[in-house]
């Protein structure tokens, strides 16, 4: 009990200080990167070598807590999925071609932006799901299928976008890309998975499990300090296209959310299953789009996923604070939101 509250302190804390922590690390990439750009330059294959051990460290966790159990169950929602996959991979990639044309002249960043907005939803949707004390089950199964779906679309539109706007992508670097850092992890990671929850049980793995997510995150934060690092001065020429990605950032992250809470609400979906598909729909995975910019493409092209989550947090938290006028919005009073979690839960037996 001691070691999964301690394990458990620690994702709670990495998640809320998340913003906090990726400032810090790209502050501090950025000074170290500026001040010692010498030693940058002649040991940039090092930094390299540790931006893939970084990756390694951000996508494998992930990969072992991916439950793909939801699958039939996402399926069996089908107009949640439509829904949900649409923002995603519609919604998202046609915002990143709006606001990057609009802010962004440099046509890696804009490529970075787009990758950033088109990988899929973020395991840790269904935690904001939780906090708002949504349909748990639902967005389980919409965040595992959505991710699935993603695997063959990233390289599609990639390539679209590439020859839209005439950059390099070379199909099959990216295609490789996503069997290193998503295909073969995951057949791993789910082989792992089930061969741990067989020698250690249910129970016991579901006590360490919040150690999985927490790996992940610092792997982010390491990429992240890795990423300004070795791209400091290429920062600080370009400082007016950063200023432009956070512009992006608040505009997508305020539309995103104000139109599908009012989109959910004309549809008729109640308040526990709108919240179901609101984050996974919004909330974007981009640990994967920094793997993926950074090992396709180059580092240059991770400075937007790199720089959103600070943004990211930031909205979803601010939603999460307003849940009470968010529950009041759906037609439902704070008070039965909590009622309807009890009345689950006795229910289930609390699982």
């Amino acid at each position: 009990m001691e070691q999964r509250s301690r394990l458990v302190i620690l994702r709670e804390h990495l998640d809320k200080m998340l913003a906090v922590y990726v400032v810090i690390s790209i502050v501090i990439g950025y000074i170290l990167g500026i001040n010692y750009s010498k030693w940058v330059m002649a040991n940039s294959g090092l930094i390299n070598e540790l931006m893939m051990a970084s990756i390694f460290i951000m996508i494998f966790p992930m990969m072992l807590m991916l439950n793909l159990s939801g699958l039939v169950k996402a399926f069996k929602s089908w107009k949640m999925l439509v829904i949900v996959l649409l923002m995603n991979f519609g919604w998202g990639p046609l915002m990143a071609v709006l606001l990057g044309n609009l802010f962004l002249s440099d046509p890696l960043l804009r490529l970075g932006v787009f990758l950033a907005w088109l990988v899929p939803c973020s395991s840790m949707s269904i935690g904001y799901v939780g906090l708002m004390r949504g349909n748990i089950e639902a967005a389980t199964a919409l965040v595992a299928i959505t991710f699935i779906v993603g695997i063959p679309i990233i390289p599609l539109f990639a390539g679209w976008y590439g020859s839209v706007y005439h950059l390099s992508v070379s199909m099959s670097l990216l295609i490789i890309t996503i069997v290193e850092i998503i295909i073969i992890p995951l057949i791993i990671g789910v082989a792992l998975h089930q061969y741990m929850i067989k020698k250690m049980g249910v129970e016991k793995f579901k006590r360490i499990s919040p150690l999985f997510p927490s790996i992940t995150t610092i792997g982010m934060f390491l990429i992240v300090f890795l990423i300004f690092l070795g791209h400091a001065v290429l920062v600080s020429t370009h400082f007016t296209q950063v200023i432009g990605i956070f512009y992006t950032a608040m505009i997508y992250g305020t539309i995103s959310l104000i139109f599908m809470t009012f989109l959910l609400k004309y549809l008729k979906f109640d308040y526990w299953d709108s919240m179901a598909m609101i984050f996974p729909s919004i909330g974007k995975n981009e640990a994967t789009a920094i793997a993926i910019a950074s090992t396709a493409f180059s580092p240059f092209v991770a400075i937007p996923p790199a720089i959103f989550p600070i943004f990211q947090i930031i909205f979803l938290v601010t939603y999460i604070k307003l849940r009470p006028r968010i529950a009041h919005f759906y037609g439902i009073k704070t008070r039965d939101v909590e009622f309807k979690e009890i009345h689950i839960q006795n229910i289930t037996g609390g699982k």
